[in-house]
């Protein structure tokens, strides 16, 4: 059974996550441009879920939607800068002229991983606890006769 979040009816946007990123021309003075297009920040929002319904126990999310927003935000964060890693290291280049000290070409690959490393493990910290709290939440009923319920219909964020 998939999870339904009270408050949160609409998934994260692509402007929501550039915001949040400053991903937007005015912060990126070097490229003059956004860094992440639509199409990459909607499958990064794919596999976030993806990688949601792996973590155990298995789930089947099937849109953003049914995800919390910032564990959302976390996810692609966090895939956007492991991918954007892996292009730094392919570009990665050290050139020299003369008697001048080498200058590095799109060697940002080690900021990139430390940032996308720090956006995973809060993503995977936090879903986790969520996992196990819906689980351990299984286990109640508002049935009192069981002798297993609590009493209350919602514990959490989460309704079942």
């Amino acid at each position: 059974m998939s999870v339904t979040l009270v408050d949160n009816v609409f998934p994260l946007t692509t402007d929501e996550i550039r915001m949040f990123m400053r991903d937007q021309p005015n912060y990126n003075i070097l490229l003059d441009d956004i860094q992440f297009v639509d199409k990459e920040i909607l499958l990064a929002q794919k596999l976030a879920i993806a990688k949601w319904n792996a973590i155990t126990p298995v789930s089947n999310l099937t849109s953003a939607d049914q995800l919390n927003e910032y564990i959302l935000l976390c996810g692609v964060c966090g895939l956007l800068l492991k991918s954007e890693g892996i292009r730094s290291v392919r570009n990665q280049l050290m050139t020299q002229d003369g008697a001048i000290a080498p200058v590095g070409i799109d060697e940002k690959e080690a900021l990139y991983f430390r940032w996308a490393q720090h956006f995973q493990d809060e993503f995977t910290r936090m879903s986790q606890a969520i996992k196990i709290q819906q689980n351990m939440e299984s286990l109640l009923s508002t049935d009192m006769s069981s002798g297993f319920g609590s009493g209350y219909r919602y514990i959490g964020k989460y309704a079942r």
